[in-house]
């Protein structure tokens, strides 16, 4: 029996059928899992015990958010074999430091300083430039500037961040006038770049991602889901209103797709860049180019969504294969190594 700490903030979700309600369901459900859940602000108070919730089989992903007013026990955190962060970005300060100061205790599907480290803008083009749209990372207004000039519409990236919120699409007008589109707020239009990047990059000095916008993003966004280089599966989420934004929290509809042999170049080429990183659970996002080629807009390490959608869509197993990996490569005491243990640590200050 494998006992599975889940962090997650449960009050940040207002529907049931959403990628984190549906793990605890499937992992309470699987008899090999002993499943616990603790708060992400919890585990950014602990000090050496954690204070945990105990999910039993037949839980139910609509009894999620009420996680929260359940009773807690104190644990420690070498009680566990195995710790997944669910949290939603953006993530608090401090927070992924503060999870990687567990890790000696505990291994993470995810490992939270690998997290912070593909955080940074310019990691996706190390691992995948070959694989997206054409891209720039830079804070420069000129640049960005030079950018929108070449490509006509933008679309300009948070790290983080989630479903969309941290994506700004950027056109002009015919007045010349600079457009922004997000999921969280109507359009605005400005009359400076200066006022517009401002806006859209909230007076931070941190460079971010530029994308050329890719019209066909309206026929669907497709999610490759990925566990140690191995693709799980894939499926299509589509706006049921044409948004050029498609994430599954805003409402689109998801439908299986077949995996392709491209599919699995691009994770053969790009996969061992994170785990590397000892992040073994991947997401990575696809849009349609005008020629109709499959390019990586993104490339998700921190909470994934989609492995267990994958099972609610249809696709046998999952759960089970999930668990299999956990339990032979994910660092469980006995298991099988595929990355060099952190708990070879002996000393952890907590501050």
């Amino acid at each position: 029996m494998m006992k599975l700490l889940c962090i997650a903030n449960p009050k940040a979700y207002q529907q049931a059928i959403t990628d984190v309600p549906l793990s605890y369901a499937r992992l309470a459900a699987h008899p090999d899992v002993e499943l616990y859940h603790a708060e992400t602000e919890t585990m950014m108070n602990a000090d050496k015990s954690i204070k945990s919730i105990a999910i039993h089989p037949g839980f139910m992903p609509d009894e999620f958010g009420n996680l929260s007013s359940r009773e807690t026990i104190n644990m420690e955190a070498d009680d566990f074999d195995m710790a997944f962060c669910r949290t939603l970005k953006p993530f608090p300060t401090g927070y992924l430091d503060r999870l990687a100061q567990w890790s000696p205790y505990v291994p993470f599907v995810n490992d939270p300083s690998g997290i912070a480290h593909q955080l940074d803008v310019g990691f996706l083009l190390e691992a995948a430039s070959q694989f997206t749209p054409p891209s720039l990372v830079t804070n420069k207004e000129d640049m960005a500037q030079d950018f929108l000039n070449e490509h006509g519409t933008m679309v300009v990236k948070q790290s983080n961040s989630c479903g969309g919120r941290g994506v700004y699409k950027v056109s002009t007008d015919t007045h010349g006038a600079f457009v922004t589109d997000n999921v969280t707020e109507n359009p605005r239009t400005f009359h400076s770049f200066s006022e517009m990047f401002l806006h859209i990059t909230k007076g931070s000095t941190e460079h971010a991602l530029l994308m050329s916008y890719l019209p066909r993003v309206t026929e669907g966004d497709r999610r490759i889901v990925v566990m140690d280089g191995e693709i799980f599966g894939t499926y299509i989420r589509r706006s049921k209103n044409g948004h050029w934004v498609q994430n599954v929290s805003f409402g689109s509809t998801c439908d299986l797709m077949p995996v392709t042999e491209e599919d699995r170049r691009m994770v053969e080429a790009t996969a061992p860049y994170y785990q590397q990183a000892g992040i073994r659970l991947l997401g990575y996002d696809l849009l349609l180019n005008n020629s109709g080629t499959w390019k990586i807009s993104e490339i998700n390490a921190g909470n994934i969504g989609g492995l267990f959608r994958l099972e609610y869509l249809g696709i046998k197993g999952v759960t089970d294969r999930f668990v299999d990996k956990l339990r032979t490569g994910g660092g469980i005491r006995g298991a099988a190594q595929s990355t060099p243990s952190q708990k070879e640590c002996t000393t952890v200050h907590f501050t």
